[in-house]
């Protein structure tokens, strides 16, 4: 399955400037077919300087969810390394 976008990314207002957390929707591909899937994602700096991505779909899919987690990370991590996250 393919990370085609997400959409309507809200950052949320948290106290820690270490931690950003947002809500949104991620357009994937598969088969053809395209579905929009509701999810949550936080992106993590730890005190190494590494970066932590961790994410959750809000909504069944009818996918294996270990290769889809892995393809929404890698797009949110080259979203954030392009400054396009609100």
């Amino acid at each position: 399955m393919k990370v085609i976008h997400l959409q309507n990314l809200d950052k949320k207002d948290i106290p820690l400037h270490y931690r950003n957390e947002f809500s949104g929707e991620a357009i994937l591909s598969a088969m053809g077919k395209e579905v929009e899937k509701k999810i949550e994602f936080v992106i993590e700096r730890m005190p190494t300087g590494q970066k932590e991505i961790t994410v959750k779909i809000l909504e069944g899919l009818d996918y294996p969810i270990a290769p889809v987690i892995k393809n929404l990370k890698e797009h949110i991590d080259q979203l954030d390394r392009d400054g396009k996250l609100p």
